[in-house]
Order: structure tokens, then C-alpha cells, then sequence
């Protein structure tokens, strides 16, 4: 097998590890509920100039989606796992991808006030000949997306 056609599990995932000054419920709160607040649409979006609105549906089975400003969604995934105040799992997927990739995030409580937030990127290797290039991608994007959510919780 060459790097276009890439073995189940063997492209390492995209880790990118935060620090807030928010407890568990709030982080957890912020990057789920709120996460229109943050996500940087005008930088990372399906929708381009027509993004208006990102929402995660708070439950399994429940759409990450965004609201473009003629009223128009998208479904960018759906969520794997709801557990507040400790996780989020869901889907990934661009319309020319031939499966969706897995976005793991979870909440550390590290002292009254503090909460570790990593997320975990992973299941490249569903995509076939565009695995590595959109590993890439996004282990360069991520930390940009990450940055925006520590600005808005605040940087422990």
C-alpha cells in the first residue's frame, strides 16, 4: 500500500490541546451551545460569505450544522457522543470526501476555574488518495479554531 492508498488507523490524528479559565459545565457549555460565538465562520466554514450560524443539535444522532444567511443548511456532521460536561464526539464530512472523519473533544477538569479541552481529529484514512493532504489541512487550521475558543473562554 502507498501513502494514496493508506491502512486502516495509520494516519495519525489531529491533536490540539486548550487551557481555559472556565470550569468543566461553562467550557463544555461555550464550545457546544455557543459555539457560533466562537468558530471563526469567516476563516473555517462550509458556507463561505453566506455563513451566518454554526449549531451542534445537543443530542446522538443530532446535526453539526451552519445557517447560511439566506436561511440555506448545511450538515457538516453528526454527533457520535453527548456527554456533558466531559465529551463531544461527531462527524466530519466534506461533500467530496468519501467517508466522514471523527472529531473527539473532552473536558478535564484541572482545578476550580480551569478546564483542559483536547480534541482529537481522526479517521483519516476514510478518505483514500485525499487522507494525508487533508490531515495537513488540517493540523494547521485546527489550532487557529482552537485559538479563537481560548480568546473567547480566556486562557488559563
Amino acid at each position: 500500500m502507498g501513502p494514496s492508498d493508506p491502512r486502516p488507523g495509520s494516519i495519525e490524528p489531529v491533536r490540539v490541546t486548550a487551557r481555559v479559565r472556565r470550569g468543566i459545565e461553562d467550557a463544555f457549555d461555550l464550545f457546544t451551545r455557543d459555539v457560533g460565538k466562537w468558530w471563526p465562520l469567516d476563516r473555517a466554514s462550509f458556507g463561505g460569505d453566506r455563513a451566518n450560524e454554526l449549531h451542534f443539535e445537543p443530542y446522538v444522532g443530532g446535526r453539526f450544522y451552519e445557517r447560511y444567511t439566506d436561511g440555506e443548511e448545511h450538515a457538516a456532521g453528526r454527533v457520535l457522543r453527548w456527554e456533558p460536561p466531559h465529551c463531544i464526539a461527531y462527524t466530519w464530512q466534506h461533500d467530496n470526501w468519501a467517508g466522514p472523519t471523527e472529531v473527539e473533544v473532552r473536558f478535564i477538569a484541572e482545578a476550580p476555574g480551569v478546564t483542559r479541552v483536547e480534541l482529537e481529529h481522526r479517521a483519516w484514512d476514510r478518505l483514500g488518495a485525499l487522507a494525508a493532504q487533508m490531515r495537513d489541512m488540517y493540523e494547521n487550521g485546527w489550532p487557529a479554531v482552537m485559538s479563537c475558543f481560548e480568546s473567547l473562554a480566556g486562557v488559563a
